[in-house]
């Protein structure tokens, strides 16, 4: 209990954002968390979890008076506190801010030692970034002797936190303050009128009548919660219960860029991501546009990947992405616009992350080279609920995609596998190796095949990628137990390509019990011209479900475990190609340029001279009909070598002739 009032007291940094919307499940009560827990005030628990800041920190009070030494917790009371205190430290991330106090671990509790007594109290750890094996050594040297001076531990736990960005004390006690005055309800009082950034918390452990009313005293005046353990075993499940952190958020990723709301000023965009925040538009919707430009012999595909900021609490809201309308401005007749996808989001990160998409595609031989230098998108951003007032963030991505030739494309068709099948391997799911997962796909965690474990809490993603090949498709198999947090929970979990198509997607539904998929996998392995025709990073992604109202807290950690696998073996089945995920260039008020080399357009967009210092358009390749320098004066030399030859056998014949 100690330890999950810790956590509670501490809240994790926010990044960005992170897409959620509306879920289906049922709005039900969420029960205590066991018999020997009970809460004073559930909703500053979700205030806590959900007003994250990357400023929040937290001191932890560690009981250290004689009565800790009472053998009446499965052993000493002390001992248990220290379990629970080193599972709390354990289970932090690095970038936790957290330092750690104690009172009564060095003064007697002798009558004549009262006022020594009630000065015993010892900074143990700086409140900083948890280096967890300095807190695992003081917590272990701790031994319990004297007096309980909780008001002035509160004094200087509040002192070391500062004045600034969010603060939190968890004070732990077994019994009442015996070094008053001053009183330490007054003192809890006195510390939250000085900011509405510094919540109190507190834990009754084995606590009595009087202690248990002194404590919420405490927690109710600090704006806090109060907490209630009997052994060691309801310390470690207040733990899970309080260890509720701020949701952190998708990271977003690319070059800044903005809509522009006519054609005639809309700039165009090269291969790579971008990003822009845009407020959605309730009723009718705005068009908003943006231009790329094409090479020669490729196709290109337009992602775009919408972001909407919540703190894990259900939000009304139906956000509509819509890629409208794709033209060719520069040559109505080059090329066709396919594959329109419109993103909707109304549900929560158990969805996953919806990206609308459209492409730009050469028809025939004859388009090959056709001028794709001025295509015009036309993108509307809406909610048709009227409900999202705040901007959300768009991520768009860029990518050219060679065309491949007629002869290769039939020889990689005529090879594929058209339907894999069901995976009939086991994926047990035994000794996973612990990591923390990316929260979006800019920073999703690299993984291999094998067994990991993560946490996750409502409102959150994690992402992996793992390099798939042609001819191979990932396999996963997730666990998770049952709801820490005693809701009815959900665990979305699924596979997205390298275009972040989704290709495999699922739902965990759990609530008592513990609930495990079994293998998950794609319906065909990687190849070109499937449904998943791209080999590179493939990325494998959790989103846990909302949290909605009538839930008592929303930042609860929910521990998982997943395996990865890969079935079948790699092969030549298709293009030696992938997408591309580095940031575009800046963007341009004119058409891209593109290098020529060997015939062939190059995927780089820039417009700058090329190495000769002239610019090279690839339609102007001598490949593709032109001459060049030399040749061109080598033939005039010939034509005048020719027109002298002539002039000298008229001249001689005419001699002769007289």
């Amino acid at each position: 209990m100690l330890a999950a009032a810790c956590m509670l007291m501490w809240v994790a940094p926010a990044f960005a954002t992170e897409t959620a919307t509306t879920t289906n499940r049922p709005v039900e009560s969420s029960t205590a968390v066991s018999t020997e827990t009970t809460t004073l005030s559930s909703s500053t628990a979700r205030a806590s979890a959900s007003e994250g800041s990357a400023d929040a920190k937290a001191a932890l009070i560690l009981d250290a008076s004689f009565s800790m030494l009472e053998e009446d917790a499965d052993g000493p009371r002390i001992d248990a506190a220290k379990k629970a205190t080193h599972e709390l430290i354990d289970s932090l991330p690095d970038t936790a801010q957290m330092g750690l106090f104690a009172y009564g671990a060095q003064e007697s509790n002798a009558p004549d030692n009262r006022e020594k007594g009630c000065r015993d109290i010892q900074r143990l750890v700086p409140i900083g970034e948890v280096d967890k094996q300095e807190f695992g050594s003081a917590i272990d040297g701790l031994t319990p002797k004297g007096y309980t001076p909780m008001g002035n531990a509160l004094r200087k736990a509040a002192e070391e936190l500062g004045n600034e960005g969010e603060r939190s004390i968890i004070l732990v006690s077994d019994g009442i303050d015996t070094c008053a005055p001053p009183e330490v309800c007054d003192v809890a009082k006195e510390l939250a009128g000085q900011g509405v950034d510094l919540t109190i918390h507190t834990v009754g452990f084995k606590a009595d009548e009087e202690a248990r009313a002194e404590l919420e005293c405490i927690a109710e005046a600090g704006g806090g919660q109060f907490l209630e353990a009997a052994d060691s075993a309801s310390l470690a499940e207040s733990l899970k219960f309080l260890a509720q952190r701020g949701v952190e958020k998708y990271e977003t990723g690319g070059t800044e860029f903005e809509f522009s709301e006519t054609p005639e000023d809309a700039k165009w965009l090269g291969e790579g991501q971008y990003q822009t925040t845009v407020t959605p538009d309730g009723g009718t919707p705005t068009d908003r546009y943006f231009r790329i430009s094409v090479p020669p012999r490729h196709n290109a595909r337009m992602v775009v990947t919408p972001v909407w900021q919540t703190e894990g609490m259900w939000e009304k809201g139906h956000l509509k992405i819509d890629p409208v309308e794709v033209t060719n401005k520069g040559d109505e007749e080059c090329g066709w616009f396919p594959v329109t996808h419109t993103a909707f989001i109304s549900s929560g990160p158990d969805y996953g992350a919806d990206s609308a998409n459209a492409s730009v595609e050469r028809n025939d031989k004859d388009d090959m080279e056709c001028d794709m230098s001025d295509i015009l998108v036309k993108m509307q951003v809406s909610d048709v609920e009227e409900e999202v007032t705040e901007g959300i963030a768009l991520e768009v991505n860029v990518v050219y995609e060679p065309v491949i030739s007629e002869e290769q494309e039939s020889e990689w068709v005529d090879g594929r596998v058209t339907s894999a099948g069901e995976y009939l391997g086991e994926l047990p799911i035994e000794n996973p190796e612990p990591i923390s997962g990316g929260t979006s796909f800019n920073n999703a965690v690299e993984i291999t095949e094998g067994t990991y474990s993560d946490n996750i809490v409502p409102g959150e993603f994690r992402f992996f990628k793992i390099p798939v090949d042609y001819g191979q498709r990932p396999v996963m198999n997730v666990k998770t137990p049952a709801s820490v947090a005693h809701n009815a929970d959900s665990l979305g979990y699924g596979i997205y390509d390298p275009l972040r198509n989704e290709v495999a997607g699922f739902r965990l539904n759990f609530f008592q019990d513990e609930a495990e998929s079994g293998p998950e996998t794609l319906g065909q392995y990687v190849w070109h011209g499937t449904n998943t025709p791209y080999q590179g990073e493939y990325y494998v992604w959790f989103g846990m479900g909302w949290v909605h109202e009538g839930y008592d807290v929303a930042g609860v950690e929910q521990p998982f475990e997943f395996e990865v696998v890969m079935d079948g073996e790699p092969a030549n089945g298709g293009p030696d190609w992938t997408p591309t995920h580095e940031d575009g260039p800046e963007p341009s008020d004119e058409p891209i340029k593109f290098d020529a080399v060997d015939g062939e357009a190059t995927t780089s967009a820039s417009q700058e001279e090329s190495d000769d210092g002239q610019e090279v358009n690839a339609a102007d390749s001598e490949d593709e009909g032109g001459f060049g320098l030399v040749p061109t004066l080598l033939g005039g030399l010939l034509v005048l070598l020719l027109i002298a030859a002539a002039v000298v056998f008229f001249i001689v014949r005419k001699q002769r002739g007289n």
